[in-house]
């Protein structure tokens, strides 16, 4: 079903977020034409959350989404990587899993880091589902992401091996591993007054400097 933007499901937010469950629930997937809002899912949840439904209805719709992710079923965009079978889980597609593999195998084997990484996918022609450059955020996210390793995550659940793992979890903890030893420590900053704080006038306006 395609629609321009996810507001378009509906008079209102709540009716918007049920008819997607709706029509995900007849085998049918939404799918935006508005890049900026490539999952409606996503967004329709964001907009819910900042705004707030009233409790019966967003109690419905939480349990919903609560029953699917038991089932470990997909509900908008799936992950590069994965599709949504038959079945309404989650199965690889061997072209982008490749893709993945190479992503964690130059990261943790030849040392690559996130810029790296995407101008060596970007000079040798690997492209997004969608046909673009890779971003240093996209494949951070990738590296990240449990689902690699089979895990569904949505809505607060967790589910361990509920579809095709993508990568060991040997190679994904490695990953995390790496990255976590990477990330720059932060440091607060010290603040040191200066000598004539407070000394010093400004010849122009009389306020002290």
């Amino acid at each position: 079903v395609l629609v321009h933007q996810p507001d378009h499901l509906g008079p209102t937010l709540e009716e918007g977020v049920e008819s997607l469950l709706t029509i995900d629930q007849l085998g049918s997937q939404v799918v935006c034409t508005d890049e900026e809002t490539p999952d409606p899912l996503q967004s329709l949840l964001k907009a819910l959350l900042n705004r707030g439904a009233d409790g019966v209805r967003r109690q419905r719709i939480r349990e919903g989404m609560t029953a699917k992710a038991l089932l470990g079923e997909g509900l908008g965009r799936p992950p590069y990587g994965y599709r949504i079978g038959a079945t309404r889980r989650l199965e690889m597609v061997p072209q982008e899993a490749e893709v993945v593999r190479l992503m964690f195998r130059l990261y943790q084997e030849q040392g690559l880091g996130l810029r790296n990484l995407a101008g060596y996918l970007n000079r040798h022609g690997y492209l997004t589902r969608r046909g673009r450059s890779w971003s240093m955020g996209t494949i951070r996210d990738i590296l990240r992401n449990l689902v690699y390793i089979g895990t569904y995550e949505r809505f607060g659940l967790r589910l361990p091996g509920s579809h095709p793992s993508t990568i060991s979890l040997q190679e994904f903890r490695q990953v995390q591993d790496r990255m976590q030893a990477r990330s720059p420590m932060r440091r607060s900053p010290v603040q040191e007054p200066f000598l004539l704080s407070g000394l010093v006038y400004c010849s122009r306006c009389g306020n002290r400097m």
